[in-house]
């Protein structure tokens, strides 16, 4: 067995997109730096990381749809790299991305496009403080307002604020908030509304 032979058999993926990765990862913005003088730095390294891989176009949310396993050797080749990286990835390409695309209708696809390029940076606000990943018992709500045709997010206490929000401090300019949903005093249980919390493109 000679080293492409093995290469492929090691990694699964396409020897095309093996070689495409490995030439992505060549680009300096990859060496790690270690001792950050700074928190800014800190947490703008790993975006710096984002960004190339963004611009290069070796992933896409999309390919939840046509290509998962594409998704998944992008998880590989990133956290053999940066694991701050890894964690900025997965929550713009699976929590954010993933839930987004999962759960679209027509008038959500133009959205693809921007999650891909950064434009549209999500944080996945399902997590709360009192709660976990208990989603039943989340106390956050969506409440429909007939009149204004939109929902009105809430969180009543402080048991039920949104907790552990990657990338939320810092470069999210949206979010998908999971809510209790009430619609004309009734609760129809947990759902995602897309939130938009800066300076968004969604439109």
């Amino acid at each position: 067995m000679d080293t492409k032979e093995l290469g492929d058999a090691l990694l699964g993926i396409p020897t095309a997109k093996r070689d495409e990765w490995f030439k992505l990862l060549a680009d300096p913005v990859f060496v790690p730096i270690y001792n950050y003088k700074s928190w800014d730095e800190t947490r703008e390294h790993p975006l710096r990381k984002m960004q190339a891989i963004a611009k290069s176009k070796v992933v896409s949310v999309k390919d939840f749809g046509s290509n998962p396993h594409n998704i998944f050797a992008a998880h590989e080749f990133i956290a053999m790299v940066d694991g701050a990286l890894a964690v900025k990835f997965t929550v713009q390409f699976n929590l954010f991305g993933g839930s987004c695309y999962a759960l679209s209708t027509e008038r959500h696809q133009h959205l693809f496009d921007k999650i891909d390029d950064l434009s549209v940076f999500g944080c996945f606000c399902l997590t709360e403080l009192g709660y976990g990943n208990n989603a039943v018992e989340m106390e956050t709500t969506a409440t429909y307002d007939a009149q204004k045709k939109e929902f009105v997010i809430h969180s009543p206490s402080t048991l039920s604020q949104k907790y552990w929000i990657s990338n939320g401090f810092k470069h999210a300019n949206n979010s998908l908030v999971f809510a209790q949903t009430i619609v004309k005093g009734k609760n129809e249980g947990v759902n995602a509304f897309l939130v938009p919390i800066r300076d968004a493109k969604t439109n």
